[in-house]
């Protein structure tokens, strides 16, 4: 699980730029990953990194290039797994 005193869009980035080998390069959250060398095997990556450290599970509709555009992406849709996550660690939906 991730820190709770460490925002989301700091999570992402770190986590972002480990996975496309940026080195020293800085990641703005705007940034098109796809045009920075994302591939399918690194946002498939990163999405297993991002679920494991968040405990949640992206739904398989968020699961596509559009997500995983730029951070900014990731981070709207990790928020949006958490608020579907209930406190008692169900899940919101039905």
């Amino acid at each position: 699980m991730s820190n709770p005193q460490e925002p989301v869009l700091d999570i992402v980035t770190r986590l972002t730029e480990k996975q496309l080998h940026l080195g020293d390069r800085a990641l703005s959250p705007a940034d098109d990953l796809w045009n920075l060398g994302m591939t399918s095997l690194s946002c498939m990556g990163l999405m297993l990194e991002i679920e494991d450290i968040f405990g949640v599970e992206l739904p398989a509709d968020q699961l596509n290039q559009e997500t995983f555009a730029s951070v900014n992406a990731i981070v709207a849709a990790v928020e949006s797994a958490q608020e579907d996550v209930g406190a008692d660690g169900t899940c919101a939906r039905t």
